[in-house]
């Protein structure tokens, strides 16, 4: 189809029609209730990973190369079921089951923590845990595509990502509030049980928007990564590779936001100041992504994703030459936004590439595709780390980070095109 059909031009992604402010201004009720499912999530989450490391370093030893071999496993782990996922998605045409599957097993998971007294129990709640994102990640976006129109889908999965991360920021409160008050470390995992079964039932309450209809046309049964035939929704999937290849190279930028922890603290911050320095981090990515999401709708989520790579490479090259604690806590806000550009715009964009009918796949394809990188980067951004220098660690992620953010400008006018 091409982008006259659709009622736009080859540089724009929707009809104005569609794209006006009121429509990116309304969220639908799935929209809403997905957001606060995945903040109640979140306050789940962190509630206990926040205190996990000292918890295991007190309780079963070892806890560097324990959370090392936890967090890697469970990462593949998810990145493997998310690309399954999306297949059985749109294989079922229904979403909402396999969403709920994959938030119910991470809530049942996660307070067992408080139980654990031998190195091999937290790597197996970690990978169950793991496994319900892995479930979970391309059904939800597909189930939020499906649930706004075209030309409105930045400022819905900025809104998500939003609430996510006010979700980890408010997590992290609520457990040093709880131990502030008393409670001892396990019974803070156990109180982290209340806001996970609150988000299951919050998406008890999601109603499912109907399948679309599909074109009678023929269709590609699977995502084709070479060049599209001819005209029709065929022809989107085959320019995924052409989202996918700087994603992936992007991906390989990205360490954990744990090594920022770890900055500060070679800077010589106090341990005190850590929470803090993670709350602010959070706060900053809660409060810029659904206004970067809108921005998205505006501009085009393609410019967006560009001025959210090239933030981080910016970002990267800073902290590289940050003189101390105090340069690096104004640079959290900077990383921050990066987060807050990047993630709803790059999920909005993925949503136009593809007919709805493959959604699912193509958005596990994107998850898994990240997750398998995100990993690689993990390692050998720790090994640059350890073995040269944590300025060299953070100079090498802001040049590939820039490379990717090339790439995808050159393959920015086959994506117009194709949307």
């Amino acid at each position: 189809m091409s982008p006259h059909a659709r009622g736009g031009s080859p540089e724009v992604l929707a009809p104005e029609s569609v794209r006006s402010p009121e429509v990116a201004r309304s969220l639908p009720r799935t929209v809403l209730l997905l957001g606060v499912v995945s903040l109640l999530t979140d306050v789940s989450s962190e509630m206990i990973f926040t205190l996990l490391p000292a918890f295991l370093a007190a309780t079963v030893g070892g806890a560097p190369v324990l959370l090392g071999a936890m967090e890697g496993v469970a990462d593949l782990v998810s990145a493997g079921l998310k690309v399954q996922a999306g297949v059985w998605a749109d294989r079922s045409r229904r979403l909402k089951p396999l969403v709920l599957l994959g938030y119910g097993i991470s809530a049942l998971a996660r307070p067992w923590m408080a139980f654990i007294t031998i190195w091999w129990q937290p790597l197996l709640i970690r990978v169950v845990d793991r496994t319900g994102k892995g479930l979970r990640g391309a059904p939800r976006d597909a189930l939020i595509a499906r649930a706004v129109p075209s030309g409105a889908r930045g400022a819905a999965y900025g809104f998500h990502r939003g609430m996510d991360h006010a979700g980890a920021a408010l997590g992290a409160l609520v457990a040093s509030g709880l131990l502030a008050l008393g409670v001892s470390v396990p019974h803070v995992f156990l109180w982290a049980a209340v806001p996970g079964a609150l988000a299951v039932g919050a998406l008890s309450l999601v109603r499912e928007s109907p399948p679309p209809q599909l074109d009678p046309r023929p269709q590609h049964s699977s995502l084709p990564l070479g060049e599209g035939q001819g005209e029709g929704a065929g022809q989107h999937p085959a320019t995924l590779r052409h989202f996918l290849f700087p994603v992936g190279l992007f991906s390989l930028s990205r360490a954990t936001d744990a090594f920022l922890l770890l900055l500060l603290t070679a800077q010589g911050a106090p341990p005190a100041l850590l929470p803090l320095a993670w709350l602010l981090l959070h706060v900053a990515k809660a409060a810029l992504s659904w206004p970067a999401g809108r921005l998205a709708d505006r501009m085009g989520p393609v410019q967006v994703v560009l001025a959210g790579w090239v933030t981080y490479a910016v970002a990267c090259g800073l902290l590289a030459v940050s003189p101390g604690v105090g340069v690096t806590l104004a640079l959290l806000t900077v990383y921050g936004l990066y987060q807050a550009l990047a993630e709803g715009a790059e999920k909005a964009l993925l949503a136009e590439l593809v007919p709805a009918e493959v959604r699912g796949r193509a958005f596990g394809l994107y998850h898994g595709l990240s997750g398998v990188m995100a990993l690689g980067a993990g390692v050998w951004f720790g090994l640059v780390w350890q073995y040269v220098s944590p300025a060299m660690a953070w100079a090498v992620a802001g040049g590939v980070a820039l490379a990717a953010a090339v790439m995808l400008r050159v393959m920015r006018p086959r994506l117009l095109r194709a949307v």
